[in-house]
């Protein structure tokens, strides 16, 4: 028997050790542990040889599940294969349970579906206070470039003083954001490794699952666009701002 490694730590079993099933009225067989496997659709699977099983179990020539591997991926006409099927069987008098683990799951998309939906709400919770924290560090960039423009007003008024158009100053303030956005980016990019992995771990904690913890580098290019769109956005009204300033008024500020 190979058991699932979540099965096998609760039980308190290793390889090597003999095990025994309860099988009701079948009475009880004893199986020898050779192996695990990590399966984390079902935790508390455990893989034997069939034929050895339906010797065990009295269930020679006998079958209660079926599962067909179809040639084509999509997703309607594997739907559509697997209810052709069930009025196949339901048409030549063989009743069709759906009182499975995964309730009336047809497909392994269905299952994997199924088996994703409590981790899918944690995920989603996630991603929206990651959002919220991208904009709320926006707003902070822009309170400190609207701060960075009322110091150097006379800086601003001696540069209109030289001929600076309204472009070279926009372009200034909005360069200045940009550069602290993408200096954040980088800084976040190599310690979200270790963040996201520990996150993993305690998200497998909560779900009483392995769970393997996998880097996407997309989703690095993905933060990239959305801090790059962010800082610009943010910048814009301090650097509006820094282009409304004239030289004379500039000249008389007092620091």
């Amino acid at each position: 028997m190979v058991l699932n490694q979540q099965l096998a730590e609760k039980a308190g079993v290793t390889v090597g050790d003999w095990i025994t099933l309860d099988l009701g009225v079948k009475g009880d067989s004893d199986w020898q542990v050779v192996g695990l496997v990590f399966d984390a659709m079902t935790p508390q699977s455990a893989l034997v040889p069939r034929e050895t099983l339906l010797r065990e179990t009295h269930s020679v020539n006998k079958a209660n599940t079926v599962m067909v591997r179809l040639t084509h991926h999509d997703a309607g006409a594997q739907t559509a294969s697997a209810e052709g099927l069930k009025s196949y069987f339901e048409a030549h008098q063989m009743k069709v349970s759906t009182g499975s683990v995964f309730y009336d799951a047809n497909t392994v998309q269905d299952m994997i579906k199924l088996a994703s939906q409590d981790i899918s709400i944690i995920v989603g919770l996630l991603g929206t206070m990651a959002v919220i924290m991208a904009i709320v560090g926006s707003i902070a960039l822009g309170g400190v470039l609207s701060i960075n423009v009322l110091e150097r007003r006379r800086e601003i008024g001696v540069m209109r003083a030289i001929g600076a158009s309204t472009l070279t100053i926009a372009t200034l303030f909005i360069g200045e954001g940009l550069t602290l956005g993408l200096l954040s980016w980088s800084i976040a990019l190599p310690l979200s490794v270790p963040a996201s992995w520990l996150m993993s771990k305690a998200l497998g904690v909560i779900v009483m699952s392995e769970i393997v913890y996998q880097y996407s580098e997309m989703g690095g290019l993905y933060w990239l666009i959305i801090v790059t769109v962010l800082s610009i956005v943010a910048s814009w009204l301090p650097a509006r701002s820094a282009t409304t300033i004239s030289v004379r008024e500039s000249l008389m500020y007092q620091e």
